[in-house]
């Protein structure tokens, strides 16, 4: 009798074929630039993303720069050289198109018009110019490349980026800033490229600089009904959401500002920001929901209302997945094995509420790395990696089952008994419209991620490093 197909097992080699089938369908989507490659973000998409802060076509979130370093990955697991090349291509792209700091100038005075669904979140500059979408995450890949080549044309360009970052901060009382988006996706994402670039060259500059903006982002702290401090770093009324209310996890809230803090503390050693973390961690263990066993963490909180209890993302921009990061770095910096229980009670709660399988309102299919099923793979793998528990790693092989399975690869050219060697995934991205639908090539938003993900398993179980995503990056 022959192998059933759907029964079947996956493995490593299964992981990795998977991750090539992506690369295949990128390639489809390859439009070169006046120097290097650049990718369609969304093929199939008629939306004019020309200026769409999470689509930037360099950024590391859904541009050149993520599938460069997907590729970049796919080249570390499988040593083939076209990989390699294109990870370069779209790093000469990027160094050769590079603004400097005209960039944030332009960025950053930006103003949206217009009646697309976009226009809101355009009214974020912050975002534009943050590490996912702006310059510095771009140059991630090519920093990056520099560590795996020893190039120094590439660290000499990842120290400009930094150079032209500092040109543009601005000054106040507290520290420097960029924006008045100071969440992750905005300012605070930039402490961890400061972090690598003070690593690198050892310039006390890069240091005080990383330091300056903590400062600043500490004054904003305020202290939670429930116990420790929150923050609110977001403005979401230029969102439309109510006046009252903020976010809490880790893209654009509380946990991903304690988490840059346990950076920051890695970085300097100075005691307020290690406080400052523990005090973040202990407003998220005020708000959450569950038992000894099990939690989740609210979408929302509010001095009003209190927290949103029945509302709860469960994977990397809002979610378990993301808001474990700050326990997992303050139990790495202190081996408090209260922080560890929590990262362990963060991931149960997320199988308690039926993922990887299940489907929610804030557990959609987004086939996003941001917001979707491979944003668990990432953190189960990260999971298992820390505790060595066959739990975690099977959650981990339940995810990336279930990965695999949203994928879709098209029937042979007039053979439908075959499948073709091109794999894709369709997702929609914006929760609140479900019917929106599209392939996105990208890392945090589109296939490139999913691959990333599948590539994240089959080296841990191979015991093998690649490079990692910024986020689970400071764990090594």
């Amino acid at each position: 009798m022959a192998e059933n197909v759907l029964f079947k097992e996956y493995n490593t080699d299964d992981y990795v074929t998977f991750a090539e089938q992506t690369a295949s369908w990128i390639k489809t989507t390859k439009k070169f630039g006046t120097f290097g490659s650049r990718w369609n973000q969304s093929p199939d998409s008629k939306e004019d993303f020309t200026d769409y802060p999470m689509l930037t076509p360099k950024s590391l979130y859904g541009g050149s720069a993520g599938v460069g370093l997907f590729y970049l990955r796919l080249y570390q697991a499988t040593k083939k050289e076209e990989y390699l090349e294109e990870a370069k291509s779209a790093a000469k792209e990027i160094i050769e198109t590079d603004e400097g700091a005209a960039f944030y100038e332009r960025t950053l005075n930006a103003k949206a018009s217009g009646a697309s669904k976009l226009v809101h979140v355009k009214n974020m500059p912050g975002w534009a110019a943050g590490y996912y979408n702006g310059p510095t995450g771009s140059a991630y890949l090519v920093l990056k490349l520099f560590e795996l080549t020893g190039d120094e044309s590439y660290k000499n360009y990842v120290i400009k980026v930094a150079d032209d970052l500092l040109a543009a901060a601005k000054k106040s009382d507290s520290g420097i800033y960029w924006s008045e988006q100071n969440d992750l996706c905005g300012d605070a994402g930039f402490v961890t490229y400061l972090s690598a670039i003070y690593k690198i060259t050892g310039d006390k500059k890069y240091l005080d600089s990383a330091v300056s903006f903590g400062d600043f982002l500490l004054s904003k702290g305020k202290p939670a009904p429930r116990g420790g401090t929150y923050w609110n770093v977001v403005d979401l009324t230029i969102i439309d959401f109510p006046k009252d209310v903020f976010w809490v996890n880790s893209a654009h809230g509380t946990s991903g500002v304690g988490w840059i803090f346990a950076i920051l503390y890695n970085l300097s050693k100075e005691e307020r920001f290690l406080n400052a973390a523990k005090e973040a961690a202990k407003y998220i263990e005020g708000i959450a929901v569950g038992d000894e066993n099990a939690v989740l963490v609210p979408y929302l909180d509010s001095l009003e209302r209190g927290p949103s209890t029945e509302f709860y993302y469960l994977s990397t921009c809002h979610g378990p997945a993301g808001t474990s990061l700050l326990f997992h770095l303050l139990y790495k910096i202190t081996s408090d094995k209260h922080y560890l229980d929590w990262v362990l009670r963060l991931s149960r709660g997320i199988i308690k509420a039926g993922a990887p399988e299940i489907f929610s309102r804030g557990y959609w299919q987004s086939q996003a790395l941001c917001c979707g099923t491979p944003g668990l793979l990432e953190h189960f793998v990260s999971v298992y990696k820390l505790t060595k528990n066959p739990e975690f790693l099977e959650y981990a092989k339940r995810a990336a089952k279930t990965v695999v399975g949203q994928s879709f690869v098209a029937d042979a050219d007039g053979d439908i008994y075959h499948q073709k060697s091109v794999r894709r995934w369709s997702g929609a991205w914006w929760r609140t419209i479900p019917t929106d639908v599209h392939s996105y090539t990208g890392l945090y938003i589109g296939s490139a991620g999913n691959a990333w993900s599948l590539l994240s398993l089959a080296a841990a179980e191979k015991n093998e490093s690649l490079i990692e995503l910024i986020e689970y990056n400071n764990f090594n």
